[in-house]
């Protein structure tokens, strides 16, 4: 049996998994406000800070650009952001419908007192039919498993709420343009099925999007001249409400642009919207250390004092979800100031290389994503040192994180 080192078991010891995911968001529960004391603000594990009136700026630059309802996407955590923590404002500031990606944030939502219209966007189990249809959960259907959906209905004397997803090229879920018509009829044919809406997803390609649009109103056009009722047609992420405007329809999808960031760099460069980023990422200085010529840090002896050097010990890494390859290219801010990162990001820790002569101290904040002063570190700045997406830099933080409200 081959032996498994102790930062491969993090990794495939269940961090990340859907039901550590639920447990976490669930045991978490509540989110701090402003002004209240926070044990882990005071101490030195990492914490997010959350400025929910960026995000109310964010949908409302949407809206007015848009002019049409909004569908709040608010999968994966709440793109790390905070499940709960983003439904529950989003509530409170009259958002038209939420979006997940699987049916356990959707229930999450339920049981925190979530009442806002909910899409599960993700697929279904038909022993999940009645559990859907009680918690008032909007499904997206594209296959045979409506029909689950349909007798749960038919047995709780409801109507199921449904949209029908439609595949104009994306080759991921949904039904085929090509087949749909059929199926939307069938769908429409259940009288326990209430077709809530209808919606496509596009590839953001500038060109390619303008034909899958095509597909898309085609198949609503088909449909309508067989008198059905569709509801409401949806198609524009972030990327099509900032650049189709033809694919707005009746109501728009955006995700990361209501968390402060653009799709693109393009559209970032651009910043038509004037959007503002809603999370900071954050923890203390745990230890300062003074390294004489020789000593090394971390792991693998990946770091070497070439001279008298003084390092900050931080204490976030990859089990945080802080990218682990940002070496030599990342920093953090610390007393305003930019400070590089040396060594390897651990499960736990990370260093950062001070000035010989820095008053750094243990208990200083740290800013890994966010603003100190007059220097700034953002989501785009962080995926470009690990060369991922400034999605994934903000979808991959911890559910375990605290959030607070500033």
């Amino acid at each position: 049996m081959s032996k498994i080192s102790r930062r491969n078991f993090l990794f495939i010891s269940g961090i990340g998994s859907t039901s550590l995911f639920t447990h976490a968001l669930d045991r978490r529960g509540t989110l701090l406000r402003s002004g209240e004391k926070s044990t882990e603000q005071q101490g030195y594990d990492p914490w997010i800070e959350l400025n929910l009136e960026n995000m109310t700026w964010n949908l409302n630059q949407i809206r007015k650009l848009t002019k049409v309802p909004v569908m709040a996407v608010i999968k994966a955590n709440g793109y790390g952001h905070g499940l709960v923590e983003i439904g529950k404002h989003l509530e409170k500031v009259g958002i038209d419908f939420l979006m997940v990606g699987k049916l356990q944030e959707a229930l999450l939502l339920r049981k925190k007192g979530v009442s806002t219209p909910i899409l599960n966007f993700g697929p279904f189990s038909s022993k999940d039919a009645e559990l859907i249809i009680k918690n008032n959960i909007s499904q997206s259907v594209f296959d045979k498993k409506v029909s689950s959906l349909s007798e749960a209905a038919l047995k709780l004397g409801k109507r199921a709420k449904v949209h029908i997803h439609v595949d104009t090229g994306m080759s991921r879920m949904g039904i085929s343009y090509r087949n749909a018509l059929p199926y939307i009829k069938t769908v429409s044919s259940l009288k326990e099925i209430l077709v809530e809406g209808i919606s496509t997803a596009l590839t953001e390609d500038d060109e390619f999007d303008k034909e899958q649009l095509n597909r898309f109103l085609n198949v609503c056009q088909q449909a309508e001249k067989e008198g059905i009722s569709l509801g409401l047609r949806h198609a524009a992420s972030s990327d099509g409400a900032l650049d189709l405007p033809s694919s707005h329809l009746d109501m728009v999808r955006p995700g990361i642009a209501l968390y402060g960031y653009y799709p693109s760099e393009k559209s970032q460069k651009e910043d038509r919207l004037g959007l503002k980023p809603v999370l900071q990422l954050k923890c203390r200085v745990v230890d300062v250390k003074i390294l004489q010529p020789g000593d090394s840090v971390s792991y693998h002896r990946r770091y070497s004092a070439k001279k008298m050097e003084k390092i900050a010990i931080i204490p976030i890494g990859y089990s945080d979800g802080y990218p682990h390859n940002v070496i030599n290219k990342g920093s953090v801010l610390i007393k305003g100031k930019k400070y590089p990162l040396i060594a390897a990001v651990t499960a736990n820790h990370c260093a950062a290389l001070l000035e010989e002569n820095s008053s750094v101290s243990p208990g200083d904040e740290v800013v890994l994503l966010g603003t100190q002063g007059k220097e700034k570190i953002t989501a785009e700045d962080i995926a470009g040192w690990a060369e991922i997406s400034s999605y994934k830099t903000l979808i991959c933080l911890s559910p375990f994180l605290p959030r607070i409200t500033t």
